[in-house]
Order: C-alpha cells, then sequence, then structure tokens
C-alpha cells in the first residue's frame, strides 16, 4: 500500500487520519529512554519582537535539538528538495516551520503547535513514539498542566488542560473519525465582521465572538477541518485587527501596537475563565507580493507574534490559541502587487465548531 498522502495544510480538505497513532493511546507520558524532560530558560523563546520568527533552533546543552526534544525529528532532518511521501516536495525549512509543496502545487506547511505553551520556566517532557507522534507534558509556572498530543509532522491531535485545582478540560480532539464536511451544504458565511481598533468596545467583541452560524451546520469538526477548509470556520464571526499593521516582509508586533490588544486581550481572557474549553483560531494572511512558500511562512509567523503579544502583554492563556497562517491564498483584494489590506491578522472563536455543546 502506497504511503498515505500529507494532508495539505491551509488549503483544500485534510487527508484523514488513516488510523490513531500510536501516542493517543496514553493520556500522559512515561518514563523511558524515548522521554526527554527540561525546563524552557528564558531566552529560549520567541517573542512577539523576534525579528527571527522564522529561525533554526539552536542545539541545547545536553546535545539534543530542539526538534528532536519536540519529537519532530523528521521535519528537523529535512532539506530543500527532499521528499516527505508521495511525492511531497520540502521548500523550506525554517527549524519551526517547513514548507512543503504537493504534486499539484499546492504549498503547505508543518509547524510546532506547542511552540505558544513553552514559555520561560514551563517544565516539558515529551515522549516520542516508534511512529514518530509525541505526547508532550508541559507544567506552566502557574501549575497549569498541558497535555498534547501530536503527529510525526507536528500536527496538533488532542489537548487536554488540567488545573490545580483539580479541574479538567478536553480541548479539541482529532483523533475522532469524522467526514469530510461536505461544502455544498455547508451554511452560509456569518455576515459579522468586526474591524478592532482602540476605540472597539468589549461588549461588541464578545458579542461578535458569541455570534452563531446563520444555520446550524448539523454537525460539528476537527480542528484540523476548521483550518484547512475556509467554508468551515467562515461559519464562525471574524474580528479583523487593524491596530497592527505588518510592513511588507515583516512578522513584528511593536509594543506600542501590542498596547492597543487590552480590549480584545480582556474579552478573551474573560470568556476563557467563565469556560476553560475556548478555543481561538489565529489567522495570519500575507499580500502576493514575492515567494507563495515565503508569504506562507511569514504569514505564519504574523499569528504566532500575534498571539505570543496576547499572552505576553495581558496573560490570554496560550493553550487556548491555536496559530495558523494561510499566506496569499485568502486574498482580502485580490492584488497581486503590495496590499497592507492583505496584511493582517483574524480572530475567530472556534468553539462551538469543535464541541458540540460548546454555547
Amino acid at each position: 500500500m502506497p504511503p498515505a498522502r500529507l494532508p495539505p495544510a491551509g488549503s483544500g480538505a485534510p487527508a484523514p487520519l488513516a488510523s490513531p497513532p500510536l501516542a493517543a493511546r496514553q493520556t500522559d507520558v512515561r518514563p523511558g529512554p524515548d522521554t526527554h524532560e527540561y525546563t524552557v530558560p528564558k531566552g529560549g523563546v520567541p517573542g512577539s519582537r523576534d525579528t527571527r520568527s522564522l529561525r533554526v533552533f539552536d542545539r541545547s546543552r545536553d546535545g539534543l535539538s530542539d526538534f528532536e526534544k519536540f519529537g519532530l525529528i523528521a521535519l528537523g532532518a529535512a532539506v530543500a528538495g527532499s521528499i516527505l511521501s508521495n511525492g511531497v516536495e520540502v521548500v523550506q525549512n525554517y527549524g519551526d516551520q517547513l514548507i512543503y509543496r504537493d504534486q499539484d502545487g499546492h504549498y503547505g506547511l508543518y509547524h510546532d503547535d506547542d511552540v505558544l505553551l513553552r514559555r520561560p520556566g514551563a517544565r516539558v517532557t515529551t515522549e516520542v513514539f516508534p511512529d514518530g507522534s509525541v505526547l508532550t507534558r508541559i507544567v506552566l509556572v502557574n501549575r497549569i498542566i498541558i497535555i498534547t498530543l501530536r503527529t510525526r509532522y507536528g500536527r496538533v491531535l488532542r489537548r487536554h488542560v488540567y488545573y490545580p485545582d483539580g479541574r479538567a478540560y478536553l480541548l479539541f480532539d482529532d483523533t475522532r473519525i469524522l467526514p469530510p464536511p461536505v461544502i455544498a451544504i455547508l451554511p452560509p458565511r456569518s455576515p459579522v465582521h468586526v474591524l478592532y481598533t482602540e476605540n472597539t468596545g468589549p461588549a461588541l467583541l464578545r458579542a461578535a465572538f458569541e455570534a452563531r452560524p446563520l444555520q446550524p451546520p448539523g454537525r460539528y469538526f476537527t480542528l484540523e477541518q476548521v483550518r484547512s477548509i475556509p467554508q468551515v470556520r467562515y461559519l464562525v464571526p471574524e474580528v479583523e485587527i487593524a491596530t497592527v499593521d505588518f510592513p511588507s516582509g515583516s512578522a513584528e508586533v511593536l509594543p506600542e501596537q501590542a498596547r492597543t490588544l487590552g480590549t480584545l486581550a480582556r474579552v478573551m481572557t474573560d470568556m476563557i475563565a467563565e469556560n476553560p474549553s475556548e478555543v481561538f483560531l489565529i489567522e495570519g494572511h500575507s499580500d502576493a507580493v514575492g515567494d507563495p512558500a515565503i508569504n506562507l511562512a511569514l504569514s505564519q509567523a504574523r499569528a504566532q507574534s500575534m498571539a505570543l503579544a496576547l499572552t505576553e502583554y495581558f496573560g490570554v492563556p496560550p493553550e487556548n490559541l491555536v496559530v495558523s497562517g494561510y499566506g496569499e491564498g485568502d486574498l482580502r483584494q485580490p492584488t497581486q502587487g503590495p496590499d497592507p489590506v492583505n496584511r493582517r491578522i483574524i480572530v475567530r472563536r472556534i468553539t462551538a465548531l469543535l464541541q458540540p455543546t460548546a454555547p
């Protein structure tokens, strides 16, 4: 049997899992030769102003690269021109992001979905399984424990959060076998679009996040379906961030821009405090100038920088955030030249798409 085709990240319908990865059989890491533990140092993670967002991780003092620790061994070793599977070619490898091109010429991106969680002082334990899947246990400085299951290519499949008072929440679980959505019968796109400025009030933001689809979709979705199929994520409202302006080629969130995010951060934090199962998607987009592969990586870095700013400046829980870059694949204005309208960040509350009982 030929190897399964790698799912394109950011465009098209993702390929379903052929079978659950070996790591899915466990809910916590176990001691052993394939388990590594370390504490994240202060300088060991990127920040929202890190101009090296598209960086290659250095080797740590114990000789293991960050990629080997995080279980992304196949990605860390991949070089441009190499073939991952079934004709999928590696185009660029930035260390924590790998850009590939499939046989149809579509670009996709694999990245480390746990990067937001590895904050300074966090205790990280990873167990790598023979099939390359990874179970990660991260203990934050506030004693919250996050357990994440990932495939060998970094695709996050499941995340549990455990609070010090004994509460436990499942945020999403892509080990569930859900049928692909039939695009033709999905409800219409949400008409709610909020342009977030410094004058946007918390009531408007909350009302936008809580607005339901025009028609119930009659089902729920995997996180990968939400991320990869535009018609699925369009079911929920979008909040477009107008206070962060990315120059061409930049993914940096400046401090004066980050300070404008206070109202957004407070609404998100309040909603998470009321319902710790909330999940927010941070989308990064680029214009169509330059190489599509570079634009895809750049949009991913923008989404990550935005999420880091919300966490660093305002304490939005990183475990409730997921980020996705879409490059030039979802232009606001269909122009091929430089256009700041297309260099944007979108925030969506996707809880109701992932969890059938979510409000």
